[in-house]
């Protein structure tokens, strides 16, 4: 997709379709930009698409058709509410969701604020709307619609260049955390994941390390070893580095993600339906190499990013871990199985074990770890646990910045005696109650620094069905908090 940035006012644009944002403050009172619009039309689009019900509400939308007085084919009214950026994320998603489903070729996003948040939010929710995920499915014969081809952003933001840039640089990285995270794992296993971050490193010139199994085993990462050796396809650990041109490097930070290319639950195997869509299982390593595409993209000075992916089949052998099985991880400590269901703690053990000699002060990791987080914060909403009250504050910054939806948990001193095991230093399942905080507590036994988070993004990591806003499949979320952390601790 071609993207132009344009001073045009709006009944200029010559375009498939023009997309008007309209908070309930414009809609009860046109005025500036609005009242342009208005003004310049036969007819008022705030009446007619009052007569459809739209308020300026967030999720609301009218399409008009060959409006008289603009240039463009279409108008797509698309409510912000109180105008918050969040709001115009959600809203071009919408509003790329309407404009594919038109199947306009050609779309002008017309900014009415000369707002440097609204206007990332509104260009990155755009493409993020736009993206869908078709590389398995046979083009119809007489299918010429090729989607979007061409993007106008129509703003008065001085500096809009560079906002540009970056969303674009962000859209990016959620591209490629969506598409690793739909490809099916007969085609994503993890050789072939480790092959594509090589390909991440190699086009964003980041310092890069594969570990196959030879060296795995032999360096003691054997928790991985353990998840991955019931499977034909052997494990990996992924480790990119990116180092910033010059300056002072003010933090060192280690992003962990969970790369279950698929997960049969192992012995203590899968039923049903809970074994369809294990694909998505490393959802946490695809948002992890999602943000190196990003941060190796934007280039911040004064922060040094260490991107680390431990990445395993679970699967079913005659070779394949057991529960009672004892395993002595890379962080030197023993781990009886308790559940093989319970893989992705495992191999993120070895991993933050590895992230720690890297001489970071911050680690961050993410997984798809628990159901647990499921049932308590529904499919919308990620866990995130950590003990340090400074690093929160600075997380929940990020996270407001980008629009995603966690929710704080606690690390109950009180449970992490369910993880005591007779035989060894410790299990790696403590029972139902309170599951996403004893696995929280799991990962907390192998950290010893105090800036450490963990993110249980289980549930809105992948999404079924299509929404107004998004394709199924992944969702590339994670990434996007990634970025706004790097950036955040890269200014400090």
């Amino acid at each position: 997709m071609n993207t132009e940035i344009t001073a045009q006012a709006a009944r200029e644009i010559e375009a498939s379709l023009l997309v008007f944002f309209v908070s309930s403050a414009t809609f009860a009172n046109p005025a500036g930009p609005a009242a342009a619009l208005v003004d310049a039309l036969a007819k008022n689009p705030f009446t007619l698409a009052g007569e459809e019900g739209f308020k300026g509400k967030p999720k609301q939308n009218c399409m008009l058709r060959a409006p008289e007085g603009i240039a463009a084919k279409r108008l797509l009214l698309v409510g912000v509410g109180d105008g918050e950026p969040n709001r115009y994320r959600e809203a071009a998603m919408l509003a790329a969701r309407q404009a594919k489903k038109a199947r306009c070729e050609s779309v002008a996003l017309f900014m009415p604020t000369a707002d440097a948040a609204k206007l990332a939010a509104g260009h990155e929710g755009f493409l993020r709307g736009e993206y869908e995920f078709k590389r398995y499915v046979t083009p119809k014969e007489d299918e010429e619609y090729e989607g979007v081809t061409d993007l106008f952003v129509a703003t008065e933001l001085g500096g809009a260049a560079d906002v540009i840039a970056r969303s674009t640089s962000v859209s990016a990285g959620i591209r490629v955390a969506r598409n690793l995270v739909n490809d099916p794992p007969g085609a994503l296993v993890p050789d072939v994941l480790a092959t594509r971050a090589e390909s991440i490193a190699a086009r964003n010139n980041l310092e890069h390390k594969i570990f196959r199994e030879d060296e795995l085993e032999m360096q003691g990462f054997n928790l991985i070893m353990a998840v991955g050796k019931g499977s034909d396809s052997p494990p990996r650990l992924i480790h990119l580095i990116y180092r910033p041109a010059g300056g002072e490097v003010k933090c060192k930070i280690a992003f962990v993600g969970k790369g279950v290319t698929f997960d049969t639950g192992g012995y203590n195997i899968k039923t049903g339906g809970h074994m369809y869509n294990m694909h998505c299982d490393m959802a946490g390593g695809a948002a992890v190499l999602g943000a190196a595409e990003a941060i190796g993209r934007i280039k911040p000075n004064g922060v040094e990013v260490h991107f680390i992916v431990p990445a395993a089949e679970n699967s079913i052998s005659g070779r394949a871990m057991r529960p009672n099985d004892i395993y002595r991880g890379y962080g030197k400590k023993t781990v009886e199985i308790g559940n093989t269901d319970a893989e992705g703690r495992l191999i993120l053990a070895d991993a933050l074990a590895y992230a720690q000699e890297q001489e970071v002060d911050t680690i961050v990791d993410l997984a798809t770890l628990t159901g647990a987080s499921i049932v308590a914060l529904g499919d919308h909403t990620s866990a995130l646990f950590t003990d340090d009250e400074a690093f929160a504050s600075e997380l929940e910054t990020a996270i407001a910045a980008s629009g995603e939806d966690f929710w704080r948990m606690p690390l109950h001193k009180k449970l992490d005696s369910l993880l005591d095991s007779h035989y060894a230093d410790m299990k790696n399942i403590g029972g139902r109650a309170g599951g996403a905080i004893t696995a929280a507590l799991f990962l907390k036994r192998w950290v010893n620094i105090d800036r450490w988070a963990h993110l249980d993004i289980a549930g809105p990591a992948f999404i079924e069905g299509e929404s107004d806003t998004q394709a199924a499949g992944g969702t590339g979320f994670g990434v996007a908090t990634l970025v706004e952390l790097a950036e955040t601790l890269a200014k400090k």
